[in-house]
């Protein structure tokens, strides 16, 4: 099947609001009419072009810009996956299944298994994600991971989700470790949450997936407008049992809200996927860092002796 090019809406305005009077009433000032015009944005093929993707771009309606916005979380999912210790040797992990749980929202208890990632090769990234119950030849998520500058890993949803697109998800920068990944469902960033954000969740670590929006202002310039759609959350509560919060890529909760997709059929159930996927990868990622800095810091005696007593 064809990819789905994505059609949006881009709203200029000609005439700046009205200004009120000191003693006029409170309510929001009217606006002139103004021009409208429907521009389509073009569907970036993960083939053709390692550059980060563009935004979605729509009106001058919505959200605030700030990332801050309101956060409902409408579903959740437990990750158990142990990750990479503070001090270990830098070896590939063992290709074992990450188990994906359901989170019963009421209770806030871990209830049965969702989905599982299943990674065959120990020597390789890729994996493949699959419904509880389902071997690795039914998958709905395939991640191929390629690790290098320029390779961004891909992701492609398949099974009964097949859109027969890939969906690449890149670096922001040399300095960051914010991903970005642009969908038929929207444009979307992994981010790491600041101190006060953290704080705010009562997380040690916190990973933030925002809707991104390129929004059109007065006189061409452009407004990027961030809405969370998902959180990873770590802390002694809910990271993996047995890691510790210096442990890279270990598991934790994964939050969402899917809300705006659910009008849709079939669009909240890929957007899940997309997610969950995401994440893993997020967290992939996360293991090879260490694993690249623990190769670095192998040099050193004093890490072989640390190494050993772990």
């Amino acid at each position: 099947m064809a990819a789905t090019a994505t059609q949006t809406e881009v709203l200029f305005f000609n005439r700046k609001p009205s200004r009120t009077s000191t003693g006029a009433s409170s309510l929001p000032p009217a606006y002139d009419s103004g021009s409208y015009e429907l521009r389509p944005l073009s569907t970036t093929s993960s083939r053709s072009s390692n550059s980060p993707p563009q935004y979605d771009t729509l009106d001058a309606g919505g959200s605030s810009s700030s990332s801050q916005s309101a956060f409902h979380c409408t579903k959740a999912f437990q990750i158990e996956t142990r990750g990479q210790p503070l001090i270990a040797l830098p070896i590939p992990p063992r290709p074992v299944p990450i188990p994906v749980y359901n989170v019963d929202l009421a209770s806030d208890t871990v209830t049965d298994l969702a989905y599982e990632s299943l990674r065959p090769l120990r020597n390789s990234g890729n994996c493949s994600l699959v419904r509880a119950g389902d071997s690795e030849e039914n998958p709905i998520c395939r991640t191929t991971y390629r690790w290098g500058p320029g390779r961004p890993p891909r992701m492609e949803l398949a099974g009964d989700m097949a859109l027969d697109e890939e969906f690449e998800v890149v670096s922001k920068g040399l300095t960051t470790r914010s991903q970005v990944f642009r969908t038929h469902l929207g444009t979307f960033q992994w981010r790491y949450a600041g101190r006060e954000e953290r704080k705010a969740a009562g997380a040690n670590n916190l990973m933030v997936l925002d809707r991104i929006i390129m929004v059109a202002l007065e006189g061409g310039g452009q407004e990027e407008r961030r809405t969370p759609v998902a959180k990873f959350l770590r802390n002694e509560m809910v990271r993996t049992h047995g890691t510790k919060a210096t442990t890279a890529g270990n598991g934790g909760r994964l939050m969402m809200n899917l809300t705006e997709w659910e009008r849709t059929k079939g669009e909240a159930e890929q957007l899940e996927v997309l997610v969950i996927a995401s994440c893993l990868l997020m967290l992939k990622k996360e293991v090879d860092r260490r694993r690249m800095q623990q190769a670095i810091a192998t040099t050193s005696p004093c890490y072989f002796a640390a190494a050993a007593v772990h």
